[in-house]
């Protein structure tokens, strides 16, 4: 065999084989991709289907609570209902990818929502209590939904939060 022969053999089987690397290493890199974009999709919308599903709890929650009256029997339909909150927004926030500031936020918001009927407040005043601190929750919810910063606590949040903490200290026998 000639030598120009051979040397042009010898670089089509070398173009072939470094053609061929280079097309399954794209190849590769364009699935992994592909699969990183999906994974990452799948994500945000387990997120807002979540999301959605506890902003969708809170408001039930808020409406419930503007129904209720002042007889016992309302007030243990209530209790029922508080109860049936906290089980279902842990369950739901506990599965919301990147929630961790909001999920904490709501928590504590929640928590707050139990102190209504400890502070001996009227029957109007836990309602709006219980309302306002509804709305802050369904706020901060929103916003993470929205992929907004969440917001800052609303003075009523912080007033009440201080209100429990002194109950709490005044319940706390001191040494």
């Amino acid at each position: 065999m000639q030598t120009e022969t051979l040397v042009g053999l010898i670089s089509g089987l070398g173009g072939a084989v470094i053609g061929a690397g280079g097309a399954l290493l794209g190849g590769w890199l364009q699935q992994r991709h592909q699969a990183k974009t999906a994974r990452a999709e799948r994500r945000d919308e387990r997120r807002y289907t979540t999301g959605q599903a506890a902003l969708e709890i809170l408001i039930r929650f808020r409406q419930s609570a503007a129904s209720r009256t002042e007889d016992r029997e309302s007030e243990d339909a209530w209790t029922d209902v508080f109860i049936d909150l906290t089980v279902t927004i842990d369950a739901a926030l506990y599965v919301v990818p990147d929630g961790d500031e909001m999920r904490d936020q709501v928590f504590e918001i929640v928590r707050l929502i139990a102190y209504y009927e400890q502070l001996g407040q009227t029957h109007q005043e836990s309602n709006l209590w219980i309302d306002a601190l509804c709305k802050e929750a369904i706020e901060v919810l929103s916003a993470f939904l929205r992929e907004d910063p969440l917001p800052s606590p609303f003075r009523f949040f912080l007033d009440q939060q201080e209100m429990v903490e002194v109950h709490l200290r005044n319940r706390t026998p001191q040494p």
